[in-house]
């Protein structure tokens, strides 16, 4: 977090020392004018006042996305939260050039409520689109582009309030990038993850890191070859930037699984990428500890699915399916 202001804190320590060092080479003559020149600010006296206001206004902005980022959260969280019961019938909202991808808004609304957020392929990519609104995306015109710091692994990324949130290339890092000052906030280590080694079966290995939003915040899943290649689940604290939860899950192989999302604390596995029909075949509660099979038909529309997220403010999928950009509406069970 420091390492944003540092330039502004460097910039501010240069003019200390400059001015010290002018004063201390002060000749006997010259202090006859230091009544003078007390009372009309020099150009250092200026830029150190500047670099002090943007200091502080950056830090009050960050404040203030804190607080937002927390009454959002607050209120995905308390909103009724049930198993889901059915997902609808996909629906086309665009065609890109590459074959896998991912696209999202931030569900936290801080970005925008409309704005949407594109990662072209799943390898060697380092540049970010983003787009004013649903219109603006059909119509191909961006209204930013973010260039990363590193490149990424896999179609996993999310947004995350001011926050863009990707498997590092080939390394066992989440990196934390912020999308205000466009840079690395941070970098989460995920113990026991080797790179390219296990992935959902349309990828090779590449996609073995898939990040995911719901109302109850951040979470990473990820094969592990000590698990049988089966999916682990960690909760991460966005705050903190630390695992704080981790879970043992007993799905199939990740390297024979569709894709996975979580949604109102349950992690949901889809069967497979490239059958036009398919199910959702396993649920595992992570405030309950149950396990089931929940049997929930899926539609692969254009037979190669890469990317499958959930939304929790618009309770939604979104997807990436064979250059198609489409999303899901899903039917959630009844409180009781």
């Amino acid at each position: 977090m420091v390492s944003r202001y540092l330039p502004l804190l460097c910039c501010a320590l240069a003019l200390l020392l400059g001015e010290g060092l002018g004063n201390s080479s002060v000749s006997g003559p010259r202090n006859k004018r230091s009544s003078y020149s007390s009372s009309k600010p020099s150009v250092k006296d200026i830029a150190l006042e500047l670099a002090k206001t943007h200091l502080l206004k950056m830090i009050a902005d960050e404040r203030a996305d804190l607080k937002k980022a927390k009454e959002s959260v607050y209120i995905l969280q308390r909103d009724r939260c049930t198993n889901i019961k059915s997902v609808g019938k996909p629906v086309t909202h665009n065609t890109r050039s590459r074959t896998q991808g991912a696209w999202m808004k931030d569900p936290l609304g801080i970005m925008g409520t409309e704005t949407i957020f594109v990662m072209k392929s799943y390898a060697s990519q380092n540049v970010v689109e983003e787009f004013e609104n649903m219109d603006m995306f059909k119509a191909g015109v961006a209204r930013k582009t973010y260039k990363l710091p590193y490149k990424w692994d896999g179609t996993g990324g999310v947004v995350y309030g001011p926050f863009l949130y990707y498997n590092r290339e080939n390394s066992n890092y989440i990196v934390k990038f912020n999308l205000h000052t466009e840079r690395k906030e941070a970098e989460i280590r995920v113990s026991g993850y080797t790179a390219r080694k296990n992935g959902y079966a349309w990828c090779g290995g590449y996609c073995g890191m898939d990040l995911a939003v719901d109302e109850q915040g951040l979470w990473v899943l990820w094969g592990s070859t000590g698990n049988s290649k089966r999916l682990y689940a960690y909760k991460i604290d966005v705050f903190k930037n630390e695992v704080t939860h981790s879970y043992t899950l007993g799905t199939e192989p990740m390297s024979s699984m569709g894709n996975a999302f979580v949604a109102c604390g349950v992690i949901y596995c889809i069967d497979a990428y490239n059958s036009r029909s398919t199910t959702i075949n396993f649920a595992y509660d992570t405030k309950t500890g149950k396990q089931w099979n929940p049997n929930i038909q899926f539609t692969n529309q254009y037979t190669y699915n890469s990317m499958v997220d959930y939304n929790p403010r618009e309770r939604v999928l979104y997807a990436w399916d064979h250059h198609r950009q489409v999303t899901y509406s899903i039917a959630f069970e009844e409180e009781h």
